[in-house]
């Protein structure tokens, strides 16, 4: 698994023109009802569907995406999720 930030820099000026929040490293435990479980790599909450799309184009296929919603239900086992975690919290999904 790669760190995080590693993530990000390596897809670079890919990300730059998303206007939802990429966060590298992230806490799922901050996010899932249960308040359990280790690192997402990387953090993508983005701000609408055009958002989310731009997103899905920019990161290549042999980085894994994991698709969530505002994380009850959910389990995240300790050693974390590697690649992006998408969080479809926002208004609209």
């Amino acid at each position: 698994m790669m760190r995080g930030q590693d993530l990000i820099d390596k897809l670079g000026d890919k990300l730059a023109g998303l206007r939802g929040r990429v966060t590298p490293n992230a806490e799922m435990d901050k996010i899932t009802w249960f308040r359990a479980g280790g690192l997402a790599e990387a953090l993508f909450q983005p701000a609408d569907e055009e958002d989310l799309a731009a997103f899905l184009r920019a990161v290549p296929e042999e980085i894994p995406i994991t698709v969530v919603g505002v994380g009850s239900n959910l389990l995240v086992r300790d050693g974390g999720i590697p690649g992006f975690v998408v969080r479809l919290s926002a208004k609209g999904f």
